[in-house]
Parts: structure tokens; C-alpha cells; sequence
């Protein structure tokens, strides 16, 4: 299989996901392909667990983490992040306009947790997230797909940016998302996997 990280929108879009009508007014900004192989007894849960830990490790070291750091220094001193309490379905995310979709209860959604990122759903092979700021509205989008008699990942970033500026800030960082800061993450999750794939045969 090819290792090829930076993948093109068509190849994502030609799978059957939910995703895609779900955010049909949103920009695909970039979609990556992680480094790894999963077989049929791993479950994108057993990925997105690992995922999240690579993510911690991340956001604490090397240059990555540095601008991890720096962005959320930027957005405490301009004050860009300042989000509500998720407590109850706010109309204008895309926590709400799932549910209502789906027929569900805020108690029926993810756990909204503490994070930035808050998730939207997860089904057996995607997993969706939303953050948004004065900057943008963006979603990260997990999926496991099939590929060669296994399966793949994708990450999928999907965008909509507020006015000039927000267009404006989104191309001021894409060279470091692009050169930074998701092939680091790809790296992180590809050890991390790696490692849990030889534990297991152990």
C-alpha cells in the first residue's frame, strides 16, 4: 500500500461516508492519510484512543508543540477562543444540526469532554469533531476506509472561515500545518500504533 500521507480531496470524497452531506456548506481544506494498516479486528475506536494520546504527547514537544503553544497564546491575547459551556444543543454548531438530523438528546450525543475539539459523533468507522472561534468554524473528521483487503485512516479537515480575516488567518498558517504540524501528528500516530500492534502479538 502506498505511504503517501497528503491525499487528494477525490480520494476521500469517493467513499460512502456521513460526513459528507452533513457538511456540504463547509470547505475540505486538506485531507491526510495516516501511515498505518488496520485489519479487520481493529476498530477506528482502538485508533482514535491511540490518536488522542499522540495528540497530548504532541502538543508538549518539539516544534509542533511550540506552535501548538503560540496559537493558543495568540488566541488568549486577541481573544479568539473564548467558547460557551456545553451543556445543551447550541443552535449553529454542528453538535445541533446532527441531532437534529438524527432525532437525538444532547444526553445521546459524545461526551463533550474539556477540549477544544468537541465531538460530534461516532459511528463505527468515522468520528467527527467541531471547533470554532472568531477565526473559524472547522471540523476534524476520522474515518476508517477500506483499502487492499484492509483498511486505512483518513483525517479530513473540513473549514469555514469568518469574513477577510478569517480567510486571511487561515492562509497565514496553512505552511505550518502543512510542513509542521500534521506530519508530525502523522508521525506521533504512526508509533503509537506501530507500538500497539506489537504489543498485541505479544
Amino acid at each position: 500500500m502506498s505511504q503517501k500521507i497528503k491525499i487528494s480531496p477525490e480520494e476521500h470524497l469517493r467513499h460512502s461516508l456521513y460526513v459528507h452531506d452533513l457538511l456540504s456548506d463547509y470547505e475540505l481544506e486538506d485531507v491526510w492519510r495516516f501511515p498505518v494498516i488496520l485489519q479487520s479486528e481493529h476498530s477506528l475506536d482502538q485508533f482514535l484512543t491511540l490518536f488522542r494520546s499522540a495528540g497530548d504527547q504532541l502538543s508538549g514537544k518539539g516544534l509542533a508543540g511550540l506552535l501548538f503553544r503560540f496559537r493558543l497564546f495568540l488566541g488568549k491575547l486577541f481573544h479568539w477562543d473564548e467558547q460557551q459551556p456545553v451543556d445543551h444543543l447550541i443552535p449553529g454548531t454542528l453538535r445541533h444540526r446532527y441531532a437534529g438530523r438524527e432525532q437525538l438528546t444532547f444526553e445521546e450525543l459524545p461526551d463533550p469532554g474539556t477540549g477544544d475539539f468537541i465531538p460530534v459523533y461516532q459511528l463505527e468507522n468515522e468520528f467527527l469533531s467541531e471547533i470554532a472561534n472568531k477565526t473559524v468554524e472547522a471540523a476534524l473528521h476520522i474515518s476508517r476506509v477500506p483499502q487492499d483487503g484492509a483498511w486505512v485512516v483518513h483525517m479530513a479537515v473540513y473549514v469555514k472561515p469568518k469574513g477577510g480575516f478569517g480567510r486571511f488567518y487561515m492562509a497565514l498558517i496553512k505552511p505550518f500545518r502543512l510542513w509542521v504540524v500534521y506530519p508530525a501528528m502523522m508521525r506521533a500516530a504512526k508509533k503509537k500504533w506501530e507500538n500497539f500492534t506489537k504489543e498485541s502479538k505479544t
